[in-house]
């Protein structure tokens, strides 16, 4: 069958509606019943970041370049866990995924390792953030892509929820979530909800061509200001990790022209 696209080699259906696999003979796409990707695989190199918002999501790396230690909320295909584990071997992952299915698709289609490093917890990411225990805090990254069909989860939005990711940062942790500016009103919100959680310590990166921003917000430091001085990072790691860090360094500049926070 022929679909958003591209093939569908695997249709599922779970509690919460249908999933989709589907080739276009370039990638392989997670879809939960509608036209919207949730997850890409590049079929030549499984590696490498298909779609641009989890590319624009690692610019949380200019903030913090050596993670060790990251919690995923939202696995999706698993394409930022299977990037965070090839690229820093040190670096130890908790994923959140509601859907046990996402997860076996994932493992399936979409080659999710079954490593050490990476630990699942098939839970609310909502819930998981609030009650688990304190060993589960310190994260040097917290990255928030929980959509469902209709666009960005509920349960991951509003003050309270990014007040409690905020205690589960380390000194020098960066936050990105994955938002959608199809909705205006909400988005505006969502971003207004970051800002207090987190004493205005945002930056807003736009991703070019499509309707994801990506929001950046940091435990502690001026974001605004460090901008000024990550050009010889992003080299190095556009260098490293083959990701388009100066585009992003600029887009952030463009976007958060206030050096004051």
């Amino acid at each position: 069958m022929y679909k958003y696209g591209g093939v569908v080699i695997h249709q599922d259906r779970d509690e919460l509606g249908s999933l989709e696999v589907v080739e276009d003979g370039y990638q392989r796409s997670l879809h939960f019943g509608s036209e919207p990707k949730q997850s890409s695989m590049d079929l030549h190199n499984p590696l490498r970041l298909a779609l641009t918002y989890t590319r624009a999501m690692m610019s949380a790396l200019l903030f913090n370049p050596t993670p060790r230690k990251v919690l995923l909320l939202g696995l999706g295909g698993g394409s930022l866990a299977k990037f965070l584990l090839y690229h820093f071997p040190a670096c130890r992952i908790d994923a959140v995924e509601y859907r046990a299915s996402v997860h076996r698709l994932a493992r399936d289609f979409f080659q999710l390792p079954d490593d050490p490093r990476l630990t699942l917890h098939f839970a609310d990411a909502a819930d998981f953030i609030r009650q688990a225990d304190a060993g589960y805090s310190d994260y040097d990254l917290v990255l928030v892509d929980a959509f469902t069909a209709d666009g960005v989860a509920q349960e991951t939005c509003g003050l309270s929820f990014f007040e409690a990711c905020r205690t589960r940062l380390a000194a020098g942790g960066v936050l990105a979530a994955n938002l959608w500016s199809g909705d205006r009103i909400r988005l505006d919100d969502i971003i207004n909800d970051l800002g207090d959680a987190f004493d205005g310590r945002l930056l807003r990166l736009p991703v070019e061509g499509k309707a994801n921003v990506i929001a950046l917000v940091m435990q502690q430091g001026k974001p605004r200001r460090e901008l000024r001085r990550l050009d010889p990072l992003a080299r190095d790691l556009q260098k490293a990790l083959d990701l388009e860090f100066a585009s992003f360094l600029n887009t952030l500049r463009k976007n958060n022209r206030y050096f004051g926070l």
